[in-house]
């Protein structure tokens, strides 16, 4: 990016080079001039363009279309963006968009202008009216029947609060909810109105599509044309008021137009420095400077003194066709473009000064602030840099340099420069004379990484395989004992005479009293890649790593200082020390500091962690990659400011003016989710019984410094400690238990001054119905009145105790004789049937046996066997064979006609039944009832000889017990019965 105070540089220098010779060049003035001048003029925003940092947020961002028609900061420090797309709000992060049931009439509708009234309400003109945001909500503004669905372009507040409006259906009127339209017919020359402003004496000027510019004054329309010869375009895109008096106009087609009392007093063209006279937008900033927007030539900047000086794409901004502008109240300029999305150009927090502003290269590698006020400035690849005042002077290889890739610097005390290369040696500067040593000078490397003269007035020499002494006249390579031939990156002569040495892997070299000793990890030091040294007021020698934190050596005692410890970064390519007691540190992203106070409180042990505040990508630095592994990384000027070499320019601090120090941005709270749903922030949150999630979105009131700001919040009644939430804007709380709660959150920029929300939130979670004060209250009563009931039955429960007690043991005691009876009956009966088992079988034959003695009564006797079961099972398995015993012993159940009758299993297959009373015949008969009722089971017998299903063979006997008779020859002759039927063929009774 070339600015116009970036060409003046460069002009004054090639004036310089043609009127002056090197020597005189490189002569000391009598009076030295500070090169800190340069830094101070680069830092004015009114000075360089360069400084400007361009960011850009396009649809990927979150902008709902690259399109951006309107631009307005408001006072709560919101950005509302209008693009082709609809209206966004942004704060910095993100943007946030509204719905059609938010903005029912907006929507995605094109929005062309905002204002922002003195009630802090919202106007907005799109492309079917204007509609109004006022306490969250929005509605339409005007009766559609005066716009008649044109677009609104532009807004400006009269001094009675009237709000008038530029429309493409004429100019509009709203005061206290009457609205009045002016048109043609009332002396406008075109009803296709762009833009509107106010100037001091307030005039209302109108800018127009078609009809010149107008003014409005007690009730009168004027029209200024190239006709009347009032005005020299008839396409007006903008203006704005000039506080010195009269107006600025921006036309499209004929340039800048400035008129007072109301004539025109100028016009700038581009033979005056307008890079085109096609000219679309303007705003003025605190500096006095305006801004302007032009199609297909980016913005340009007319500086109070008349200076144009331009940003177009190819000083990369997002497209040339600018739309809209808006100049926040932290100095940043917002452009909107036609499809290259929004773009903003802000001041950068810290002086950067490259190639755009004058130095021969961007790739930095050293600094060196000379005693005589000069300071020079060593490139990789643009050779040497001498800066005196604002006067650049580039030194070169075809200046007398053996390269143009410089390393390393150091001035000798009789006022000679040593300048370090990376490819030639060591070059010293002397008398305006150029003398090169080299590896035939006695230097163990040509790549040279550090050089220092010790009190003493030796040079010393650090190379990227080992040093050397200079001893006059060349070069001495140092070869004693315990000397590490690797690359030595930094070298530092402390108060004591005693020399350090930083070496590229192998340790901290220390030479004292004639004797190299030497320092490693086994030592304490966190690596042996020892990037820079520094040693402080009281002494203390600082060491960085590459990487692996800082190092303290205080009275021979090494204490470690690490990222967990709380360091922004574990790498330190330079440590500087400003006025204030910080060190500053660089690294491959940014660079960062901590107060040297609180290293030494972590160093003995007195704090657990430092806090350090880190520089980078959103500091507007052009690049984070610092210079490194080699002395003169960084240095700090006379006047306390600090110059840090990097790889895109030489990056200048200045301490007392950091970025947003000391000024915590506001904080408020955004939005409150209750289970994805809406409520207010401005009263109290009710969260509905159970676990709803609530989630509180917050921001800061930074535009500029949004991607530094930090967040905590603290839920009082849910912790007494404050949660670190870093760049997270939300706080989520999936299910909060019953009660109060107030929600605080603060914000920070630097982590040290934070500002709160005020008021807090709070947060009321309902309870469930049993969490209730009058639910536990009614528990309670009902607690005691159980009690008071349980003790007036106590008297009548001991009463009844004995009673209830000899029922118990009489239950018991049935209970017992129950189950002795069951236990016996299960005794009885065979487990897989059903039936009675043989041993009831036996009791029974016994029984009825004496009985039918007794009475004379005949008693017979039935046994019975399932014809080929060993078969059947043997061919079904004995799962299918307990089946068919279950269903035949169903037929010996079912043949039971008395109370007296008795079916059992007698073993195997075998069944038996007892009928008390009965004779021959009518046990047969009996018989020959089941043998049939076992066939018409039809159960299937796939073995059986007899037939397809299974079948039963009976024996029947019956006997007149006496003493002629026993149980005994009754069974036989029951059994000699049963073998007749399966002789004779089976299926059948005998």
């Amino acid at each position: 990016m070339f600015s116009f105070a970036a060409k003046q540089i460069r002009a004054l220098l090639a004036g310089l080079l043609s009127l002056f010779s090197l020597g005189f060049a490189l002569a000391a003035p009598a009076e030295p001039a500070p090169a800190t001048s340069l830094a101070r003029r680069l830092a004015d925003p009114t000075q360089s363009l360069t400084q400007y940092k361009l960011d850009l947020w396009q649809t990927e961002q979150g902008l709902p279309l690259n399109t951006v028609q309107a631009l307005l900061q408001t006072r709560d420090g919101y950005l509302w963006v209008g693009t082709a797309g609809g209206l966004a709000r942004f704060d910095g992060a993100r943007f946030t968009g509204f719905t059609s049931e938010q903005a029912p009439h907006l929507a995605s509708e094109p929005v062309f202008g905002l204002l922002e009234d003195s009630h802090q309400q919202l106007w907005i003109g799109h492309s079917q009216g204007v509609s109004l945001y006022r306490s969250g909500k929005f509605e339409s503004a005007v009766p559609a029947a005066l716009t008649e669905g044109r677009r609104v372009w532009g807004f400006a507040e009269g001094r009675d609060g009237a709000i008038w409006m530029a429309s493409e259906n004429g100019l509009l009127r709203w005061h206290e909810g009457q609205s009045k339209r002016y048109q043609q017919a009332d002396g406008l020359p075109t009803n296709k109105l762009r833009a509107l402003a106010f100037d001091q004496a307030g005039v209302l000027w109108i800018a127009t599509s078609g009809g010149g510019l107008v003014s409005f004054a007690a009730g009168k329309f004027q029209v200024m044309t190239p006709e009347n010869g009032l005005f020299p375009h008839l396409q007006v895109r903008a203006v704005v008021p000039d506080p010195q008096g009269g107006i600025w106009v921006a036309t499209a087609g004929a340039g800048l137009v400035h008129l007072k009392h109301g004539k025109v007093s100028r016009t700038y063209t581009m033979a005056d420095g307008l890079p085109t006279d096609h000219l679309t937008a303007l705003a003025r900033d605190a500096q006095g400077s305006l801004w302007i927007g032009t199609w297909g030539a980016g913005i340009t900047r007319m500086s109070a003194d008349g200076r144009f000086s331009s940003v177009g794409a190819a000083e990369g901004l997002a497209g040339s066709q600018v739309w809209s502008l808006a100049l926040d109240r932290e100095g940043s300029v917002w452009v909107g473009t036609w499809v290259g999305g929004l773009n903003r150009l802000r001041n950068r927090a810290f002086v950067v000064f490259g190639a755009s502003e004058g130095l021969s290269h961007d790739n930095v590698r050293a600094v060196l602030h000379g005693r005589d006020g000069v300071s020079w400035v060593s490139t990789a690849g643009g050779g040497l840099n001498r800066i005196e005042g604002d006067q650049i002077t580039a030194l070169a290889k075809k200046d007398g340099l053996p390269t143009d890739e410089i390393s390393a610097l150091a001035e000798d005390k009789d006022g000679s420069l040593w300048i370090g290369t990376y490819t030639a040696g060591v070059v010293r500067l002397k008398d305006g004379r150029f003398e090169n040593f080299g590896l035939g000078q006695g230097l163990p490397n040509a790549e040279i990484r550090s050089l220092l003269q010790d009190r003493q007035g030796r040079l010393w020499v650090g190379t990227r395989a080992g040093m050397a002494r200079f001893n006059g006249e060349r070069f001495e390579p140092v070869t004693d004992k315990g000397v590490p031939q690797e690359g030595v990156l930094t070298m530092l002569e402390d108060r004591s005479g005693t020399l350090w040495f930083g070496t590229s892997g192998q340790g901290l070299l220390r030479l004292r009293d004639g004797r190299f000793t030497l320092l490693t990890k086994a030592d304490g030091l966190l690596s042996n890649w020892v990037m820079a040294l520094h040693e402080d007021a009281s002494g203390s020698l600082w060491i960085a790593t590459n990487g692996e934190g800082m190092n303290r050596l205080r009275e021979g005692r090494l204490a470690s200082i690490r990222t967990s410890d709380g360091l922004w970064d574990g790498l330190a390519q330079t440590i500087l020390e400003d006025r204030q007691g910080n060190l500053w540190m660089s690294c491959n992203r940014g660079f960062y500091r901590v107060a040297r106070a609180e290293m030494d409180a972590v160093a003995d042990g007195l704090q657990s962690k430092v806090v350090s505040v880190g520089y980078g990508p959103g500091d507007a630095l052009r690049g984070t990659t610092f210079a490194g592994g080699l002395q003169g990384a960084g240095a700090v000027s006379a006047d306390g400011r600090l110059w840090l070499p990097s790889a895109n320019g030489l990056v200048i601090v200045d301490p007392q003016r950091l970025p947003a120090a000391g000024k915590p941005p506001g904080v408020r709270v955004e939005s409150v989710l209750v289970n994805g749903a809406k409520q207010a922030t401005d009263a109290e949150v009710l969260v509905p019984p159970g676990a709803v999630p609530l989630a509180i979105r917050f921001t800061a009131t930074t535009l500029l410094y949004a991607d530094r700001a930090r967040f905590r919040y603290l839920m009082e009644g849910l912790s007494q400690n404050w949660v670190e939430v870093g760049s997270l804007r939300e706080a989520a709380f999936p299910a909060l238990p019953h009660g109060d709660y107030r929600f605080r959150v603060a914000a920070t920029i630097d982590g040290v001054h934070w500002s709160e929300a005020e008021p807090p939130l709070d947060v009321r979670v309902q309870p469930r119905m049993h969490q209730t004060l009058w639910f536990i209250v009614a528990v309670l009563l009902a607690c005691g009145m159980s009690i008071w009931a349980l003790f007036r039955l106590r008297t009548r429960s001991l009463r009844a105790r004995q009673e209830a007690m000899e029922q118990l043991v009489a239950l018991r005691t049935e209970e017992l004789r129950q189950a002795n009876e069951h236990l016996s009956r299960l005794s009885y009966v065979d487990a897989l049937t059903g039936l009675a088992n043989r041993r009831r079988f036996d009791e029974a034959l016994h029984e009825e046996w004496r009985r039918s003695r007794r009475t004379h009564a005949p008693l017979a006797l039935l046994i019975a066997d399932i014809d080929s079961f060993k078969a059947y099972n043997d061919v079904l398995g004995h799962p299918e064979g307990d089946r068919c015993l279950k269903a035949v012993a169903g037929v010996f159940a079912d043949a039971l006609g008395r109370a007296g009758d008795l079916a059992a299993r007698y073993g195997g297959e075998e069944f038996v039944i007892l009928i008390p009373g009965a004779d021959h015949a009518a046990a047969a008969a009996v018989a020959e009832s089941m043998r049939a009722a076992c066939e018409s089971l039809a159960i299937p017998h796939p073995a059986s000889p007899v037939g397809p299903v299974v079948t039963l063979s009976l024996g029947v006997a019956s006997c007149l017990p006496s003493d002629g008779v026993t149980v005994e020859s009754l069974l036989a002759a029951a059994d000699a019965a049963l073998y007749r039927a399966k002789q004779d063929g089976r299926n059948r009774v005998r």
